[in-house]
């Protein structure tokens, strides 16, 4: 048992990167607009699960959402019911899940890095973890991947503990939380977890050539308990879906992304380490560093932990057909943890270029959020954010301090620097850049076009051309996305209705207007881009009284 100084230090540690998480995490969070398509169907459908009580058969419309489990929609909901605003909460509370499994990353890779190295690798490991570029995107939208990493590292801190437990004891509290997050896991993105900690555990298993890491994780009751966890629902929903559930989600989602690239993500084997590079900056400038050492280290049985829980999933996302940056968000706590260690034991290495080098990539790194990002803006934009500019100087400069700091072998005040740059440049995209980028969010423009344009305080939302989901969350559940022809008898009939009509349409749709005896101009207009294409495009809003 700790002492009562040890438990008072790991509590300080903890405030710390709880501090840290919210600085680097929040900004932004509350400004962000919903973005497409993945999030605003995850929202939307919350929203339609609170707005019916339908907390089993999840829908977005009329549509099943079947393809990937309950869990973050329960969680959603949940923070919907917690905060009081249930359907009628905005989009910041959806996103709450997302930041509190971000959170949970950094503190379990402390709990990990702790039990291997120590305190301070510890720190370190929570900030590196905490501070990559894609967990701070996923900790501020409103999806399953936060929460998700945070379940499989809930089961691998357990489950490390349990590895390196000489006794192999059969712990409860470790058990119970090895278990129940796997379940929780498989509730919110089906087998993904099981191919994560499986493969760990095979791993170690066949390194040891025993089953007595297995043997104290109480298998039989711990998967018992697992299943009270997810079978119940997996039951009523086979039983309402009639099958279709496990059709959707196991054969068509599951295995045709496996064998097939689907919906354009297609990509060849070796596309996660290249894109590793940027997703996991500021992390991966210390990538060649945590190898080296790793390979110099292999038999420390931490560290062929640790390599067990990245590489063989890694290898099995590689070979796969449809390829995401989030899917090895997973993997990316074990080469903090890992290089958190290596830090520690081994200090940054100066005795080649390469090493020299790869802490110069946190200058390019800096350059490219805080100048490429702005010049982006202006490009897309048309003008300057001067705040925005003002900020990404700012990330530039404190990325040249965390490189030269590094070089002087000024190990905590370089990662201090590292954090800064990170704070400022998530708080630039986030808080300033991307909510300034109007033309980015043509959602948002179609609401602002409709709201001066409603004549009544419920009318029939109809869409032509333009289907993105998040539409739906910005007018409403019983939005109709069709065609010119339908929207223009909807239209005719309704008492009171608005119609957003894409350009390219809007002649039909009016022909069709006046052949039943109407003919009506638009109120309005909205033009931005369609984000997934980047297409800018112009929506006519027709109200009728």
């Amino acid at each position: 048992m700790p002492s009562a100084m040890a438990l008072r230090r790991h509590i300080r540690n903890l405030v710390i990167l709880v501090c840290v998480s919210l600085f680097v995490l929040l900004p932004g969070m509350t400004l962000l607009p919903l973005t497409d398509r993945d999030e605003a169907l995850y929202v939307q459908a919350s929203r339609q699960m609170m707005e019916s009580h339908d907390w089993v058969d999840i829908r977005f419309q009329d549509n099943p959402r079947y393809k990937k489990p309950v869990g973050i929609y329960w969680l959603q909901g949940l923070a919907g019911l917690v905060t009081g605003g249930a359907e009628d909460s905005p989009l910041w509370v959806y996103r709450l899940p997302s930041l509190l499994g971000a959170i949970l990353v950094g503190l379990f890779s402390y709990g990990i890095a702790n039990r291997i190295a120590g305190e301070k690798a510890g720190l370190i490991a929570g900030i590196l973890a905490l501070t990559t570029v894609e967990l701070a995107l996923e900790a501020r939208i409103a999806k399953t991947d936060a929460m998700l990493c945070a379940t499989i590292i809930a089961s691998q801190f357990a489950l490390i503990h349990a590895y390196l437990d000489p006794e192999r004891r059969q712990v409860f509290w470790r058990n119970a939380l090895f278990w129940l997050s796997l379940g929780l896991a498989i509730l919110i993105k089906g087998p993904v977890a099981l191919l994560v900690i499986g493969l760990t555990g095979l791993g170690v298993t066949l390194t040891e050539r025993s089953f007595s890491l297995l043997r104290s994780l109480s298998p039989v009751r711990g998967m018992a308990a697992m299943m009270l966890v997810v079978l119940p629902w997996l039951i009523a929903i086979g039983w309402i879906s009639g099958g279709d559930f496990f059709r959707e989600s196991l054969g068509r989602d599951v295995i045709g992304k496996i064998a097939t690239a689907q919906e354009s993500h297609g990509a060849p084997p070796g596309t996660y380490l290249a894109v590793a590079i940027a997703t996991f900056w500021p992390l991966s400038l210390f990538a060649s560093l945590a190898f080296v050492f790793a390979f110099r280290n292999w038999r420390d049985s931490a560290v062929r932990f640790l390599f067990f829980w990245a590489v063989p999933t890694w290898l099995v996302f590689e070979l796969t057909a449809t390829k995401l940056p989030n899917y090895i968000l997973p993997m990316m706590p074990a080469f903090a943890i890992l290089t958190a260690v290596a830090l520690i034991k081994g200090g940054l290495r100066h005795d080649t270029w390469w090493f020299r080098f790869t802490y110069f990539c946190m200058v390019i790194g800096g350059s490219i959020l805080g100048i490429g990002l702005n010049l982006a803006f202006y490009y897309l934009q048309g003008h300057i954010s001067p705040l925005g500019l003002a900020m990404g100087l700012a990330v530039l400069l404190a990325s040249i301090a965390a490189w030269r700091l590094f070089l002087k072998d000024r190990l905590i005040q370089g990662i201090a620097a590292m954090t800064v740059t990170a704070v400022l440049a998530y708080m630039m995209v986030y808080a300033v850049l991307l909510p300034q980028a109007r033309d980015f969010w043509l959602s948002e423009r179609i609401a602002e076009a409709v709201a001066q344009a409603r004549t009544c305080a419920q009318p029939q939302m109809i869409v032509v051309g333009y289907g993105e989901p998040s539409v739906v969350f910005r007018l409403g559940t019983q939005t109709k996305l069709t065609g010119a022809l339908e929207a223009a008898s909807l239209f005719h009939d309704a008492p009171c209705a608005i119609a957003v009509v894409a350009e390219q349409a809007s002649t039909d749709f009016r022909q069709e207007l006046a052949r039943r005896g109407a003919d009506l101009a638009p109120k309005g207009t909205a033009t931005g881009r369609n984000v997934n294409g980047m297409k800018l495009r112009t929506m006519q809003v027709f109200a009728k009284p």
